[in-house]
């Protein structure tokens, strides 16, 4: 390491130096990365008795197990990027880019995602790589059981300490609700920030759920707009390549929640950017189809020992991306926790089979029985 006075730097030469040093710990990281493959491949960590490679980088560098995951995982990466590693051994890049960059590469090109990631930061990469990992059902059905509310009071009870999990499009719609509810609140004399009026607006949300002011039978009236990258839908079923306006990606299954409950837009653009079609946002049940429904069905849940009445909401029997028609025949009238958490969150579906007031549920094919 260079002695050099930093006090006798000007800005410009401080800003070059901490720049250099960085691009010297790329060079070095990249030169170990690639020490640790061909240690690994003599089987090393097992002749000195560790279980593993990321086991023999924790102790040997004394570092946390995380960094050392994070080197041999890379380390790995690199093998088959060898543009990226030599970007990395001459400090062209940082280590966390070349980490980052071969990530992007499990899904595209070497020179393509080096190409792309020039214009983005760190995160952005990170950002990108999320949104090509693939949606599939079971992910979905286990983000949807992994969701969880937990609460705990202090000793006498003065206060609730609270911390949770929820899947990607409810905890959007949690989120959004906090903002929109907290903005409508009055002025306080003392300003507030925004966990504040996050924390005022659940208040006022549960409040009205005591004083059942929120009861709606008449069914949802929200609007979602659907993004879908035509490409990359089609090549993955759906799993990829759909994005919800300003919020979470979804799959398969959720996009079809969505169609059945609220009024959707589904924009289509080619890999290029350029629209495709946009579709007409458009109620997929009209309101004067799910009056009738809802009333045929006895203004109640059709679930087979269901009596609630909160919030009645339409449902398809045969889902109308399976072919399903939009007609009384096929419709039958579900509360809110029947719809969202047991046919759209936990993947059961209608037996259409089963009494019109007296519906009863299949398993999901997809899932073993408990």
């Amino acid at each position: 390491m260079e002695d050099i006075n930093l006090a006798n730097l000007s800005d410009n030469e401080l800003d070059q130096f901490v720049t250099r040093i960085e691009a010297n710990v790329a060079a070095m990281r990249a030169a170990q990365m690639k020490d640790l493959r061909e240690i690994d491949s003599r089987q090393t960590p097992l002749a000195d008795g560790c279980r593993s490679l990321v086991e023999w980088v924790t102790g040997r560098l004394d570092v946390a197990p995380d960094t050392a995951k994070e080197l041999v995982a890379t380390a790995k990466r690199l093998e088959s990027a060898p543009i990226v590693e030599a970007a990395a051994l001459d400090g062209t890049i940082s280590f966390d880019r070349a980490a980052a960059v071969s990530r992007l590469i499990a899904h595209e090109a070497e020179e393509t995602a080096l190409a792309e990631s020039a214009g983005l930061d760190v995160a952005a990469i990170h950002r990108q790589v999320a949104l090509r990992r693939r949606m599939s059902k079971s992910r979905e059905h286990a983000g949807f059981r992994d969701r969880y509310v937990s609460t705990q009071s202090n000793l006498d009870h003065t206060a609730l300490d609270f911390h949770g999990h929820l899947p990607g499009v409810a905890g959007r719609v949690f989120e959004e609700a906090l903002h929109t509810v907290g903005d409508q609140l009055p002025e306080s004399p003392e300003a507030r920030s925004r966990s504040t009026r996050n924390a005022d607006a659940l208040w006022k949300m549960s409040q009205d759920a005591l004083d059942g002011s929120t009861t709606d039978a008449a069914g949802p009236t929200h609007g979602v707009t659907v993004f879908v990258d035509a490409a990359d839908a089609a090549a993955t079923s759906g799993e990829t390549g759909v994005v919800v306006e300003a919020g979470p990606r979804v799959g398969p299954e959720t996009l079809e929640a969505m169609i059945c409950s609220a009024s959707v837009e589904v924009i289509a653009s080619s890999s290029d950017g350029i629209p495709l079609n946009i579709g007409r946002r458009s109620r997929v049940v009209s309101p004067k189809l799910r009056r009738f429904v809802t009333h045929r069905d006895g203004g109640a849940c059709t679930a087979d020992g269901c009596t609630s009445r909160y919030r009645l909401e339409v449902h398809h029997i045969v889902p109308w991306s399976q072919g399903g028609r939009t007609d009384a025949d096929n419709l039958t009238t579900l509360c809110w926790f029947h719809h969202h958490v047991v046919v759209h969150g936990e993947g059961f579906t209608i037996d259409p089979r089963s009494p019109r007031c007296r519906r009863r549920f299949l398993r999901p094919r997809d899932r073993d029985p408990p």
